[in-house]
């Protein structure tokens, strides 16, 4: 059988077919990104007993994501991401097995700002990571508790935030409670964060509410001040934080007082870590709990790290905090004893 022969003209044509289909096909992927994070851990831990564990999330929290945004002219985009966090050890959703439980929202975003709705971070959340040298994950203060917060995500919410302007930003979320039981209102949460940035100097002052969470609690505040000051060989950050009835039960006056401190140094494409962090309720004995962290970042390549971080945690005969990571649990540890973990650790990011 003779060889069939396509004319020049029926070869342009399929040609041309073929590439007005993977045209399509790339403006219709256009704007959508997927992205993750693969991080494991072995730990070494000591509180009530000596423990041995392989973990999920050391210093980031296991992740896969999507990210899209769609422009719609004249500097307007529509966007949305889908954020799902995964425990690496066994495979299992985080977030309380929720499917997209590190984000999940949809917004606009333009010369006005961005406006979002959905599970999202809370403006606290995101202060407190900026300017904790940890990154809230092993190793630090906010991880473990000592460092409090209301949330570090809200659902049912609506957040704002300005473009950057003269070094200014604004942002702001406010949560439905959608509470089942009392007042519908109970659990709602608003927040708003005020932020300057100015070559290698930062700023972030923070006010929070969240309403009580049953009809016969008390309504929770917080005001957090963090900064941070790049000198190039090393990088100063901390803050501080007042806390008001953050337990939200009736009767019940938690007034906290919270610090935390310490310095990102590069080494070549390397980092290391210190940082220490402390809490107490102002006038309860018993209640001051202190931590102490190092740690040590050395990349493999591009997005590829091994890790190493030494904490240890005094708490007072009050308190049991332990050395918690970016989604991974400490050694269980009672009221009174001290706590330290030894975590090591590989992550991926993609």
């Amino acid at each position: 059988m003779k060889a069939s022969h396509q004319s020049p003209v029926r070869l342009l044509s399929i040609a041309a077919a073929v590439m007005a289909c993977l045209a399509g096909a790339a403006a219709h992927a256009e704007g959508i990104s997927m992205y993750g994070v693969a991080d494991v851990y072995a730990e070494y831990g000591k509180g009530d007993k000596n423990e041995v564990s392989v973990n999920s999330g050391g210093v980031s929290g296991s992740r896969l994501g999507f990210d899209a945004s769609k422009d719609m002219g004249n500097g307007l985009k529509a966007i949305a991401k889908l954020e799902a966090g995964y425990a690496l050890d066994h495979g299992n959703s985080t977030q309380g097995g929720l499917l997209f439980g590190r984000q999940a929202y949809v917004g606009l975003s333009g010369d006005f700002g961005t406006l979002t709705a959905g599970r999202q971070y809370t403006p606290q959340f995101i202060a407190l990571d900026s300017n904790d040298p940890f990154d809230t994950g092993a190793g630090s203060a906010v991880s473990s508790g000592i460092v409090s917060m209301f949330a570090s995500r809200a659902n049912n919410s609506i957040a704002y935030s300005s473009n950057a302007a003269g070094g200014f930003q604004f942002s702001a979320l406010a949560a439905a409670g959608e509470s089942s039981s009392g007042s519908n209102t109970n659990g709602s949460l608003v927040e708003a964060n005020f932020h300057f940035g100015s070559g290698p100097f930062a700023a972030d002052l923070t006010l929070s509410g969240m309403k009580r969470l049953a009809d016969d609690g008390k309504n929770a505040t917080a005001e957090t001040l963090g900064g941070s000051y790049n000198f190039g060989a090393v990088k100063l950050l901390g803050g501080v934080q007042f806390v008001q009835n953050s337990t939200t039960l009736a009767n019940t006056d938690d007034n906290r007082t919270e610090v935390f401190a310490g310095i990102n140094a590069p080494i070549g494409n390397d980092a290391l870590w210190i940082g220490a962090g402390a809490g107490k309720v102002n006038k309860v004995s018993g209640t001051t709990a202190s931590q102490y962290s190092i740690g040590y970042m050395h990349n493999l390549a591009k997005g590829v790290d091994m890790y190493g971080v030494a904490t240890t945690i005094k708490n007072g005969d009050n308190t049991s905090y332990s050395d918690d990571t970016a989604t991974g649990a400490g050694p269980s540890v009672s009221a009174g004893k001290s706590a330290s973990a030894l975590q090591v650790g590989f992550r991926y990011r993609f």
